[in-house]
């Protein structure tokens, strides 16, 4: 198996990249939404740090994938994809890099603002921000919290994107992905 992507095939690291990125994102997504209902004031700071390290962990994976993403050939669609689908397809892929690199982007930037960082133990992981409230609400109100509902639909559009390739047109784009098996 190529460790680089193929014109037909994505290689082991963009596989690998990927997946292991849909995964945190499977966990963080949840992780969000109901870390404020955990009752127990000590769990729930734990629970929300977990939550801003994993955050930071997929924002580290990501802009290591755009890097691995540029180095690499991009393996084609089918041949008889209609051009608009390309289209919506790039538009998709780079919305979502953009989406996963922004949305944990501001829940760092947020956090930082707000004197909360994430921690590895005794280690914060700081920026060269200062608090600042507004700044702090900003990330979080405008643009993390709405992102993450722009990046459940597109990621639900990619899902579904996969499936119809997949059960409908039986073409390898999803295989692709999951086995780096590619047949024209």
């Amino acid at each position: 198996m190529a460790i680089k992507n193929t014109e037909t095939s994505y290689g082991s690291i963009a596989r690998l990249l990927h997946w292991i990125i849909f995964l945190l994102v499977l966990i963080i997504i949840p992780l969000g939404y109901f870390m404020d209902d955990v009752s127990d004031k000590v769990l729930r700071a734990q629970v929300v740090n977990i939550h801003k390290l994993i955050g930071v962990l997929i924002l580290l994976l990501m802009l290591l994938r755009v890097l691995w993403t540029l180095y690499n050939v991009r393996p084609a669609l089918p041949f008889q994809t209609p051009a608009w689908q390309k289209a919506v397809e790039l538009i998709v892929q780079v919305s979502l890099y953009l989406g996963l690199i922004i949305m944990p982007l501001s829940g760092l930037v947020g956090s930082v603002a707000a004197g909360k960082p994430p921690h590895l133990g005794n280690f914060d992981i700081e920026l060269p921000i200062s608090h600042s409230k507004a700044l702090a609400d900003f990330a979080f109100d405008d643009v993390h919290v709405p992102l993450a509902v722009i990046l459940i639909v597109l990621i639900s559009f990619h899902i579904l994107a996969a499936f119809y390739h997949h059960f409908i047109k039986r073409d390898d784009i999803l295989r692709r992905m999951v086995s780096g098996g590619g047949h024209r």
